[in-house]
């Protein structure tokens, strides 16, 4: 079971990481009541710490997801 658990762990973590790549964006605008728009940008590393945490989330519940299954699959 620990195998298991292992890649799962690792191949969540490289999908989701390469999904929060593709799916979030650095840039965004903003509009306010005034009807003034804005525009912000993330910077790289804080870019990059942002994905790696939202990854680490995700490998983290599918991990405990799939040793939750595995537990009680056998039962």
């Amino acid at each position: 079971m620990e195998r298991t658990l292992v890649i799962t762990a690792i191949y969540s973590f490289i999908a989701s990481f390469s999904l929060m790549i593709v799916l979030i964006q650095r840039g965004g605008t903003t509009e306010d009541v005034n009807g003034m728009v804005s525009s912000s940008e993330t910077t790289y590393p804080e870019f990059f710490f942002m994905i790696l945490k939202i990854s680490i989330i995700i490998t983290f519940i599918v991990v405990i997801i799939m040793f939750l299954y595995k537990r009680y699959k056998g039962k």
